[in-house]
């Protein structure tokens, strides 16, 4: 997973840490309060995770079982004309994002859509921290 790794590279490059961006396309749920808060700590504001539409992938492992749960900073794209929403402090899950789509309602569909968007340095100057 590249949130492991950039997590990895950074707390063992301390002084390369700064020049570190993440950008990740229907990211799973890769851990726990304590590692989003762990992950958030570290490379919180230089990792941007884009979500697109009713996509499956985001929305797992579930949650409400297993305790996973997304960090921040959600970039979620609501229609195919690329509008986007920004949730700056996910905790959990932000309701205005991915998690507007319940589970039964998503599907692979959005997921292997990723590739038709708009170049990702689009987001960077309209996302401030």
């Amino acid at each position: 997973n590249a949130v492991i790794s950039a997590l990895m590279f950074a707390r063992d490059n301390e002084f390369e840490k700064e020049r570190v961006r993440v950008w990740t396309f229907g990211e799973p749920r890769v851990g726990n309060k304590a590692f989003s808060e762990y992950y958030t700590s570290i490379l919180g504001n230089q990792t941007y995770r884009v979500t697109n539409q009713a996509d499956v992938v985001p929305h797992v492992p579930p949650w409400q079982i297993l305790g996973y749960q997304h960090h921040p900073l959600e970039i979620h794209i609501l229609n195919k004309d690329h509008d986007f929403y920004v949730c700056h402090n996910t905790v959990r899950e932000d309701l205005d994002g991915a998690y507007r789509w319940p589970t039964i309602d998503t599907g692979v569909a959005d997921h292997i859509d990723y590739f038709g968007k708009p170049d990702i340095t689009l987001f960077e100057p309209l996302v401030q921290w």
